[in-house]
């Protein structure tokens, strides 16, 4: 009864983390704000996310505070001005805010249980309940196999978002600036094609889906 409640707990996170903010700065884009003013506006949401739910949990919402650090990259890139080039890289945040997530999914394999197997759990817990979502987690502690495989689909998933981010920046720089654009695009869909295939058979192959 509770996995339908685990589902719109899910779609309500999706929704206000990640959904609001673009459509905040898209909104805005459109009704002809500045890309600075937009993004600082898209910002407010994740940030109130973040405050809220610690003040009232005292927990960290992650997935908000990461949203709340790729905007500020964001700002960052959005203050640049010179240069198509710089333009370019400036369009191009969504890159770099796959190259933050590359970079906390990789520092997430140094200590403790890797990103991955964090935001695994709020798929496990909509599909399979909290009883599902106990037996799975539990696999941590008594299955070395278990463990390595979530360690490697981190790892491999965190080398896809770097190397999207790393190809965007090569692209926004070296190309020439009617090829670009369509470069920078695609270098994420390219990856990602080969990386969904390999996620789907890896954790089938060995047994890591709840």
């Amino acid at each position: 009864m509770k996995a339908p409640v685990s589902r719109r707990a899910l779609a309500g996170s999706v929704l206000l983390d990640l959904v609001a903010p673009l459509a905040v700065y898209y909104g805005a884009r459109a009704l002809g704000v500045g890309q600075w003013a937009a993004l600082a506006a898209s910002a407010v949401i994740p940030l109130g996310v973040v405050v809220y739910r610690f003040v009232q949990r005292r927990q960290i919402e992650y997935f908000a505070l990461f949203i709340v650090t790729a905007v500020a990259l964001g700002l960052v890139l959005s203050a640049l001005t010179g240069d198509p080039r710089t333009i370019l890289v400036r369009e191009a945040w969504t890159g770099m805010l796959g190259g933050l997530a590359g970079l906390w999914l990789l520092g997430s394999l140094l200590r403790g249980r890797p990103a991955l197997m964090v935001l695994f759990r709020s798929f496990v817990l909509a599909k399979s309940g909290p009883e599902g979502l106990r037996t799975w987690a539990a696999r941590w502690d008594d299955e070395p196999r278990f463990r390595h495989g979530l360690r490697v689909l981190t790892a491999v998933w965190g080398v896809a978002f770097l190397l999207s981010a790393v190809l965007q920046l090569l692209f926004a720089y070296a190309l020439p600036l009617d090829v670009a654009p369509a470069a920078m695009n695609g270098a994420w869909p390219v990856i990602a094609v080969p990386l969904f295939v390999f996620h789907l058979t890896y954790t089938k192959r060995h047994s890591l889906r709840a």
